[in-house]
């Protein structure tokens, strides 16, 4: 509909003019009307109409004044005057200011009618010539936008030489002097993620592309383009902590406006834009780090810590969680979960990957050992390939954190609640305290107490499970070290005879001379020649 206001100072003229034809099949719809010069000026400004029928002679603001300021201010107006016949000369004049036309008083449908036929063809014409201009500039606009953002995308990669025109033309729009590479990442979590359709997954990128345009690009902060599947935003600043600010303020918006959640990533800033390879791959460590950090943050870029081994002590770790496994309340086996996985975090951080790799072979570790030990375990538990696909699925370190405990407890109720596993349990405590103690004086009444039995229960529980009576497990245990020693260092047979639980290097001897068919110091000679 073409929006048209009725102006004149009598107001008999606007109710005649009403009624004097049918406005809507005209296709007009009358939004107004005003009785002198100001009051038609300020429903101009207010209701913007396309179409102004007025008379020429108002108080207050002429026709012609009405028509110069229109034209000054470049309003998109179109004006029809009406007049008396003595004012001819004024309306022609006015005509000559742009006016469609002027009708004289009294107004005839016929004419009005001609005159508003003319209106409407050069409103149409001037709103055709308008989308015509529009689609223009949208493709100029797009063609523009798809050139910055190939420069871009080849900067990021370094693959841009400086004498090429792309880079002369990207660096007249980002005049710096410094840069810092972002990316925007939405927080996929799991149950929100499953549910999204490829329709919906474009819908949000295309939702997040039009707030990161408005918020950086149109405000000439720097430039937001599509890299593959990621959002990225070039920033062009003059102070080194802007961009913090930026990346809140961004982060904000698609929260308020879309109600989605991301992460921001940043580099550090760079003063030349040939280093914007460099400082997106410091953007993209960056994001990674929210696997360590959490979700829904803005994350700086941070050197990465120089990478050392700590075998050691995670084997320990390791071992801790076994026998806790296998012996102690759960809040304690708790406790060992917590300082592992924390070792592991905190030896790991900012390295995904490693992460993952070292918390599935440490966990397959533990299962391993648990079975050794006589533990009987779920199939689940002991799929690696399942075990491998979950850690590898989870967002964060704490939540893969939290899973790997829960299956944890899981076991650990399983093998509670198991008469058999019970069994399996004390056995393995107590061959793990032999193990690691066989240095030392071991009787079968200490271990009976250990295990809350008597040690005539014991003797027999023992060999039940293990098919040797205690006292000849112990000493194989102990010959099996002294085997090591002897094969592995100088130390006298009196010393190894100390080391691996005997008073006497001559029993100790004989003991050895029993299980291998020969002395020590033969054992030792006859090693060295193989």
């Amino acid at each position: 509909m073409i929006r048209l206001i009725l102006a004149d100072d009598e107001p008999i003229i606007i109710k005649g003019l009403r009624k004097l034809i049918d406005w809507e099949s005209f296709g007009m719809e009358i939004i107004g009307h005003a009785y002198d010069g100001n009051e038609l000026m300020e429903l101009i400004e207010e209701l913007s109409p396309d179409l102004v029928i007025s008379d020429i002679s108002m108080p207050h603001r002429t026709g012609i004044d009405i028509i110069k300021e229109i034209k000054q201010r470049g309003l998109p107006v179109n004006v029809i005057f009406i007049s008396a016949y003595q004012e001819f000369s004024y309306a022609r004049d006015a005509v000559a200011f742009g006016a469609i036309d002027y009708l004289v008083k009294p107004v005839v449908k016929q004419q009005l009618e001609s005159v508003l036929d003319k209106a409407i063809s050069l409103i149409t014409e001037h709103n055709e010539e308008q989308k015509r201009k529009g689609k223009l500039q949208l493709l100029e606009r797009k063609s523009r936008h798809e050139e910055m953002q190939e420069a871009l995308i080849r900067l990021t990669e370094g693959s841009l030489s400086p004498g090429t025109k792309s880079f002369q033309e990207t660096e007249a729009q980002l005049l710096g002097p410094l840069y810092t590479a972002m990316i925007v990442e939405v927080e996929r979590q799991k149950e929100n993620s499953n549910r999204w359709t490829d329709k919906e997954n474009k819908l949000i990128e295309f939702a997040i592309g039009n707030v990161l345009q408005e918020t950086i690009t149109e405000t000439d902060i720097g430039y937001a383009f599509m890299k593959g599947k990621q959002h990225v935003i070039i920033a062009s600043h003059k102070e080194k902590d802007e961009t913090i600010m930026l990346a809140e303020d961004t982060q904000s918006k698609i929260e308020t406006f879309l109600k989605l959640k991301v992460s921001v990533a940043l580099s550090r800033p760079v003063s030349d834009l040939m280093k914007l390879a460099e400082a997106f791959r410091e953007a993209e460590h960056a994001m990674e780090m929210k696997y360590f950090v959490g979700l829904n943050r803005v994350l700086r870029y941070v050197p990465p810590a120089q990478p050392h081994s700590f075998d050691k002590e995670l084997y320990d770790l390791q071992w801790d969680v076994i026998r806790r496994m296998t012996g102690k309340p759960w809040l304690e086996v708790e406790v060992a979960l917590g300082v592992w996985l924390a070792t592991i975090k905190r030896e790991t951080y900012g390295n995904r990957p490693l992460a993952v790799s070292t918390c599935f072979s440490s966990v397959s570790f533990i299962i391993q050992e648990l079975a050794k030990s006589g533990v009987r375990l779920s199939e689940r538990a002991l799929d690696k390939g399942e075990l491998q696909q979950r850690l590898d699925s989870f967002e964060t370190f704490d939540t893969m954190g939290t899973e790997i405990t829960g299956v944890f407890e899981k076991t650990y109720l399983e093998m509670d609640g198991d008469s058999g596993n019970k069994e399996k349990i004390v056995l393995a405590k107590i061959k793990q305290f032999i193990d690691e103690h066989y240095s030392e004086e071991i009787t079968l009444e200490s271990m009976a107490s250990m295990a809350f039995m008597n040690p005539y229960y014991f003797s027999s529980f023992f060999k039940k499970h293990t098919k040797q009576n205690f006292k000849q497990y112990v000493t194989e245990v102990r010959m099996k070290h002294a085997t090591d020693m002897l094969s592995l260092t100088d130390l006298m047979v009196y010393e190894i005879a100390e080391k691996v639980g005997y008073n006497n290097a001559r029993h100790f001897s004989d003991m050895f001379k029993k299980t291998y068919g020969k002395l020590p110091n033969d054992y030792r000679q006859d090693a060295k020649k193989i």
